[in-house]
Parts: C-alpha cells; sequence; structure tokens
C-alpha cells in the first residue's frame, strides 16, 4: 500500500502543476514512473555485471526467456496498472462543470454568465460576490433586478440576498449589503456576514442605500416610510459593527445647491453632492461646513439644513437667518431681496439679511 499511496503523491505533484489534459498527463506519468521502474530494477539486477547496459541486456534477456504464462502475467499486470495510472489521472484532473462562475437561475437552470452580466465583482479569500441581473415575473411585470450571489471555485454560486442587491461593499473581511424590494430596489435590509456566510445579522431596516469608509457605513433612510421630516431626509452614520447611528448632515434646500442624499460620495471627511461638499465629522447640528464646488460670482449662497443659512461659497462664514426646527425646512424661491420659505408646516419670507420676518397666511 505505501508504494501506492507513493505512486498516487508522485502523479498529484505532477498533474498540479502541469497545465495539460488528463490523457496527456497520463501518458507522461506512466513513462515517467515505468522509467523509475525499470531503472530501479537495473540499479538492483546485477549477475555479475558492472553496468547498466550490461543489465539491461541480462534484463531483457530473462524477459524473452519467460515462459508463456509467465509472459500473460506480466502482460496482464501491465495493462492493470496503465488503466490504474489513467484512472488516478482522470480523477485529480478530470473537468469540473463549475471551474467558471455558474448559477442557478429562477427556472432552476444552470447558467454560466459571461463576463460583461457580472457585475461588481469582489474577490475575498476563497469566494468571489458579484451581482447578477436577474429576471422575475410580478403580477403582469416582467421585473429585472440585481441578485447577490457568492461563488466559490468548484461550486456552484449560491444566492446570498433573497430579494433585489442594489449594493454591496467588502470592508475588512466583512460583507456588507442591502436586501431590497423587487421592484424599485428600495425599502432594503442593510446585512452584515463573514464571507462563508458565518454570523450573518441585520443591522439596520428601511434603507435607501449606503455606502462605506474603513470606520463607518453612511446611509439613508427610504423617506416614505421613515417620514418626511429633517431625519427622513437626512444622512446618517453607524459603526461598522452598527452601532452608535447619529445624523451627520441634514439634507439642503437651496436654488444654488443641487443633490440629494440618495446620491452622494463620502471622500476624506466629506459628503459630496453634484454641486457641493458638506464637511461631516460628529453629530450634525445644522452648521456644518457647505462648499459650492461650480464657479459663481455671487457673495452669498442661501439654504436651509435644520435653519435658515446664508453662507460664502467657500464655506468661510455662515449667517444664521432664521433658527432651528425640528420637523421641515425648504426654499421656495429668492426674490427681490426676499427669501420665500417653508418652517414646519407654515410659510414665511425674510430679507436677505435676516430681518422683517413675515408669515404668509
Amino acid at each position: 500500500m505505501s508504494l501506492i499511496n507513493e505512486i498516487i503523491e508522485f502523479v498529484k505533484s505532477i498533474i498540479s502543476n502541469v497545465k495539460i489534459s488528463w490523457i496527456g498527463m497520463a501518458i507522461i506519468t506512466l513513462l515517467l514512473i515505468i522509467f523509475l521502474i525499470v531503472k530501479w530494477i537495473l540499479g538492483k539486477y546485477k549477475k555479475g555485471k558492472s553496468t547498466i547496459k550490461e543489465n539491461f541486456k541480462e534484463f531483457w534477456n530473462d524477459l524473452r526467456n519467460l515462459k508463456g504464462w509467465q509472459k500473460v502475467i506480466f502482460g496482464v499486470g501491465g495493462v492493470i496498472f496503465c488503466v490504474f495510472v489513467f484512472g488516478v489521472c482522470y480523477q485529480i484532473k478530470k473537468p469540473n462543470p463549475y471551474q467558471e462562475i455558474a448559477i442557478l437561475n429562477n427556472q432552476d437552470e444552470v447558467i454560466y454568465p459571461i463576463g460583461v452580466d457580472i457585475l461588481n465583482e469582489r474577490k475575498v479569500g476563497d469566494f468571489t460576490f458579484f451581482t447578477y441581473n436577474m429576471t422575475e415575473m410580478i403580477g403582469n411585470d416582467v421585473i429585472t433586478y440585481p441578485a447577490l450571489f457568492k461563488w466559490k471555485e468548484g461550486k456552484l454560486a449560491e444566492r446570498i440576498s433573497e430579494g433585489a442587491c442594489p449594493h454591496f461593499e467588502v470592508v475588512k473581511n466583512s460583507v456588507i449589503y442591502l436586501n431590497s424590494t423587487l421592484v424599485d430596489s428600495s425599502h432594503g435590509q442593510l446585512y452584515v456576514a463573514r464571507p462563508d456566510g458565518m454570523n450573518e445579522r441585520v443591522m439596520e431596516e428601511e434603507l435607501y442605500d449606503f455606502s462605506v469608509d474603513d470606520e463607518y457605513i453612511y446611509f439613508t433612510y427610504c423617506f416614505d416610510t421613515v417620514g418626511v421630516g429633517l431625519e427622513g431626509h437626512a444622512l446618517h452614520r453607524m459603526d461598522l459593527n452598527g452601532d452608535n447611528i447619529i445624523t451627520v448632515a441634514y439634507e439642503l434646500s437651496s436654488p444654488s445647491l443641487q443633490g440629494s442624499h440618495y446620491n452622494v460620495s463620502i471622500e476624506d471627511g466629506w459628503a459630496i453632492y453634484s454641486n457641493y461638499k458638506i464637511q461631516i465629522g460628529n453629530r450634525a447640528d445644522g452648521l456644518e461646513k457647505v462648499v459650492l464646488l461650480d464657479s459663481t460670482d455671487e457673495d452669498w449662497i442661501y439654504y436651509t439644513s435644520n435653519m435658515l443659512i446664508k453662507a460664502k461659497p467657500d464655506g468661510t462664514e455662515q449667517v444664521v437667518l432664521d433658527g432651528v426646527d425640528d420637523f421641515w425646512y425648504q426654499i421656495d424661491k429668492i426674490e427681490g431681496g426676499w427669501i420665500y420659505y417653508q418652517k414646519g408646516n407654515d410659510k414665511y419670507k425674510i430679507d436677505i439679511n435676516g430681518n422683517n420676518k413675515v408669515k404668509i397666511e
């Protein structure tokens, strides 16, 4: 048995390091093994001779002088040995149906997605995470949505998200992803899990989207569920483990500032929108530094956070024109030196210097 095990290990070592078909590998391996066996025999096959060449002549003569039944046994043994080597090579080198990414579609059919259909591919240890657009009938409508999959070479890819997965990230050996509604890919549950799927849990619910850095997860709620107030439209932050949820920036309303928390990126302590950025750090108080990214000839920009503010476009100076409201702030227009805006459920106008505040009935 020890000789057989040595032969198997020898074959494995060759096959694992050479890119060749199993048949070609079996032939090469068989020739090498035969060579090693013959060399070993000739080294031991000494009948008073001193060289391998002389030993080979003696060995060959002995083979020719074998009796008929001995030749049959020798031939059958050789055939069995060859079949054994070919069988070992096939088992080690046989084609695996899942050497490339393969998934089950909604009809339980195995499909092999082409590269352009494998979206947002991320490698984590032995696992590859990716999204793939699935198609499903909901009522009379055909819905296409991204689903999250996990694949390990040699295995069929495993679907991770029960619903749609519009966004996932890999951070510090953890996979963080949204499991959202199919129709509009919103109202998501934020999951975190190890790459192998262990310790999976929900960190927060009713999310629209999120982004991450090395320390935090930044996210927005679906405001139609959470509510239309300041919190529903704000940018929030949590630790990577889901703890310490705080609001870091309120959504701004302004004729000059474009963008929303539903399309934001985080970079070097700034929340970056279409044409402006907000400096974020601790819990928001509404006076976070705001910088206009577009060039302008205006001396001031006007906006609301949880208060009405005018500020220099480069964020160097801020002036509060009207104080804090916990529910709602929105600028309707700026016209004739007046700012028309909503605060809570009421409408007001105030001049651009913060004077002469008037409630509009």
